[in-house]
């Protein structure tokens, strides 16, 4: 089981807490965003857990957890938003300044293949050009260089409740979008960077741009994580394989303008009260709920029958993989990196 944390709120800025709490735990309780009253039991051992993908506009809050997670035995990768805009569109986000030191932090503990950049969404306006994008996105280009080898990014969807920000925010014509790709694909090349395009609506591989998921499978089979293809995409145009979102809608409080996860009212998330030791992200369990365990992995890892600690001159790995068991030197990945958070 993949565990998404989370496209539903930013849990690593605003729930760390919680988060690790129920890694201690060993469980989760989420419910369900439809159907209220069915609330699913998320086993979060690391038995079930093949790997945690933290989705994030400011990780800062989740970083001094990393050894601990690591330490239970955990994969965990991260996606990290830094967009150049203003307070107008994300008003709640912290200096980008800070989040890229962050970022780099992170990367520096377990590797840029863990750790992706997104550029996401594009917003094209008056104020936003495609020739500022230029200036901004090369900019964040060369900040980022040499922490990540992947940018992903996707234009912004127009829901039905942005359209009273008309204002500032519109849909992105398919002669903006072919733009924009000839614009990035040079620069991010020039930095190291390969470019995926998220929930595609248009078809930029005459650019050298792949649609490709936020968990996309050629990323799991690049760092060895076990998935299962998704029954049906989140939505047009998805591509991630199958995981579980152990967030919860509008509970995220950096209020910015074209999110999909949080109403148009801010004071319906600061007047919320959170409990870093509950169950659930957010709320108690009603009368009426059914609790019902959610389905996760079946077939047994190898590393759960053998004790990599017996060869007592390799310290177990915090980074989620054991080390190479066998003796120096040696000439696998793992070993030459010798990563750990």
């Amino acid at each position: 089981m993949i565990i998404c944390a989370s496209r539903r709120t930013d849990i690593p800025a605003f729930h760390a807490e919680w988060m690790v709490n129920r890694l201690r735990a060993g469980y989760c309780l989420v419910r369900n965003p439809v159907y209220r009253q069915l609330v699913y039991r998320v086993d979060l051992t690391r038995r079930n857990v093949d790997a945690i993908v933290f989705i994030s506009k400011d990780p800062r809050p989740m970083v001094p957890y990393l050894k601990e997670i690591g330490s239970m035995g955990h994969m965990y990768m991260f996606q990290i938003t830094i967009n150049p805009y203003g307070r107008d569109l994300e008003p709640g986000v912290p200096f980008k300044a800070d989040v890229a030191d962050s970022f780099k932090e992170i990367s520096d503990r377990i590797g840029k293949d863990r750790v992706v950049w997104r550029y996401d969404p594009i917003v094209i306006n008056d104020r936003y050009s495609i020739d500022w994008h230029r200036r901004k996105f090369e900019l964040l280009c060369r900040e980022l260089e040499g922490y990540t080898d992947r940018c992903t990014f996707s234009f912004i969807d127009m829901y039905g409740k942005l359209g009273k920000f008309g204002d500032r925010l519109r849909s992105v014509s398919f002669s903006e979008m072919d733009r924009m790709a000839e614009m990035m694909v040079p620069i991010a090349e020039r930095y190291g960077m390969r470019l995926g395009y998220c929930c595609a609506h248009r078809d930029l591989s005459q650019y050298g741009i792949e649609p490709r998921g936020c968990i996309d499978r050629q990323t799991m089979r690049s760092l060895d994580i076990p998935f299962e293809e998704m029954d049906t995409p989140l939505r047009e145009g998805c591509r991630c394989v199958r995981n579980i979102d152990i967030g919860e809608y509008n509970t995220c409080s950096h209020d910015c303008l074209y999110c999909y996860a949080n109403t148009n009212d801010p004071s319906s998330r600061t007047e919320k009260v959170y409990d870093p030791e509950g169950e659930l992200l957010f709320g108690t369990l009603g009368p009426e709920d059914e609790v019902v365990p959610l389905k996760g992995r079946e077939t047994p890892r190898l590393s759960d029958y053998f004790d990599y600690r017996q060869y007592r001159f390799i310290p177990r790995s915090d980074a989620g993989r054991p080390p190479c068991p066998l003796p120096a030197p040696c000439s696998c990945v793992s070993w030459r990196t010798g990563r750990s958070p």
